[in-house]
């Protein structure tokens, strides 16, 4: 069964968490710390499936403590669940190693299914901040080179049309690996469908050998 650990100074916050998380997510499990000190030592103590942080937590900076679990666990899933719109921390929390990001005014159906699409590796974002990832990787790298070599190596393949298994097999990676590179793929590039993917690549050339 899922272990979540709830990082939040709000008792309020914490108590209501789980009860929105189990109508998604029945037999998840919780812990509940409200300091930055005591989420990192956690993390240090056990395994867990997700982490549900606060950026304001007592004790760290708005950014630290989220950078210091993903440094100490590289594959944890994280999502932040924050006061602070997208705009202005959504696109900050993702580089500094956030799985997703929900604002705290998400409503508990919300909730519920940022938590579940977390654990499934797939990673929250709302349709506002896709567009301002996208948005940030243009202006930053400019279009293609936004994408890794991984992820470049993927939208070939995916301009090729071969399926995330193919795929998967050909790259050595897992098929869950390529969703998430494609998931990325499609926020560095502004891109919403699988056409648009397809016309992205065409338009670009990326085919020729």
């Amino acid at each position: 069964m899922p272990r979540i650990l709830l990082a939040d100074d709000h008792g309020l916050i914490r108590d209501a968490l789980p009860s929105a998380i189990r109508r998604r997510v029945p037999r998840a499990q919780f812990e509940c710390v409200g300091t930055a000190a005591d989420t990192i030592a956690a993390v240090m103590r056990r395994e867990w499936s997700l982490v549900v942080l606060d950026l304001g937590l007592p004790g760290g900076t708005e950014l630290e403590t989220l950078r210091h679990v993903r440094e100490l666990r590289p594959a944890l899933p994280i999502l932040v669940f924050s006061m602070f719109p997208e705009a202005k921390m959504g696109v900050a929390a993702i580089e500094a190693g956030a799985s997703g990001y929900l604002c705290k005014t998400a409503d508990r159906a919300t909730i519920g299914a940022a938590v579940a699409e977390t654990l499934a590796g797939e990673g929250y974002r709302s349709v506002r901040l896709r567009e301002l990832l996208a948005k940030r990787a243009r202006e930053r790298h400019g279009e293609a080179a936004a994408l890794s070599r991984r992820e470049l190596e993927v939208l070939i393949e995916l301009g090729r049309g071969r399926s995330n298994k193919e795929i998967a097999a050909g790259l050595g990676v897992s098929v869950t690996s390529v969703g998430t590179y494609r998931t990325r793929i499609m926020e560095k590039l502004g891109l919403r469908t699988t056409a648009d993917l397809l016309r992205y690549v065409v338009e670009h050339r990326l085919l020729r050998e």
